[in-house]
C-alpha cells in the first residue's frame, strides 16, 4: 500500500486550497473576521469533534483538547451568540474513516500558527481567542504522520479515510458558506 499521507494530499488538494483560499479571504484583523472564522470552526468541527477525539485519544494515546468548548467561550466573548447549524457531508461517518478526519483537523491547527504568528483582531483588545492561541495541535500532527505513513491499510481501510477526509473538507466549506454574514455585537 502507498504511503497513505501522499495518498490523502493528492486526493484533497484541491479541496484543501479552496477551503484555504475562502478563509484566507477574511480579513482576521477585523472582529467581523475573526468572528466568522471562528463560527466557521465551531460549525464544521461540531459534527466531526466525536470521531477526532475519539481517534486522538483511543488511536494515538494523546489528550485531546476541548475545542468546541474553547469555540464556544470564543464566540460568546465576541457576542456570537451560537454558530451557525449546518448539514455534514456525505462520508463524514464512514467506518474506519478517522484518521482521514485527524489528517484535516491536525492539519488545521497547523495552519493556525501561521494566523497566530501574523496576529488577529482583538489581541490589542483583550480578546485572547483559545481556539487559536492553543497549540497542542502540532503534537496531534506529529503522532498521526507516522500512522499514516507506516500503517498497511487495506484498500477498503484507504478508501474509508480518503472519503473521510474529503468529507472533513467538504464540512468545514459548508460550514464557512454557512458563516457568511455573521455580526458580533457592536458594543465591543
Amino acid at each position: 500500500m502507498p504511503d497513505m499521507l501522499i495518498v490523502l494530499r493528492e486526493a484533497t488538494g484541491p479541496s484543501h486550497e479552496r477551503l484555504d483560499a475562502s478563509f484566507g479571504a477574511l480579513d482576521l484583523q477585523t472582529r467581523e473576521g475573526i468572528g466568522q472564522f471562528l463560527a466557521a470552526h465551531a460549525a464544521g468541527l461540531d459534527p466531526m469533534f466525536p470521531a477526532f477525539r475519539a481517534f486522538i485519544e483511543g488511536e494515538l494515546g494523546l489528550e485531546c483538547p476541548d475545542y468546541p468548548a474553547m469555540l464556544r467561550a470564543d464566540l460568546d466573548a465576541l457576542g456570537i451568540a451560537a454558530p451557525p447549524t449546518i448539514e455534514p457531508a456525505p462520508g463524514l461517518d464512514v467506518a474506519g474513516g478517522e484518521a482521514g478526519i485527524a489528517y484535516v483537523v491536525s492539519g488545521s491547527r497547523l495552519g493556525l500558527v501561521v494566523i497566530r504568528q501574523r496576529g488577529y483582531w482583538g489581541e490589542g483588545k483583550g480578546f485572547r481567542s483559545a481556539y487559536m492561541s492553543d497549540g497542542r495541535g502540532h503534537d496531534a500532527w506529529k503522532a498521526l504522520v507516522p500512522v499514516l505513513r507506516t500503517r498497511t491499510y487495506a484498500p477498503e481501510q484507504a478508501e474509508a479515510l480518503r472519503t473521510a477526509a474529503l468529507a472533513a473538507f467538504e464540512t468545514f466549506s459548508r460550514a464557512f458558506a454557512a458563516s457568511n454574514g455573521l455580526k458580533a455585537r457592536v458594543d465591543g
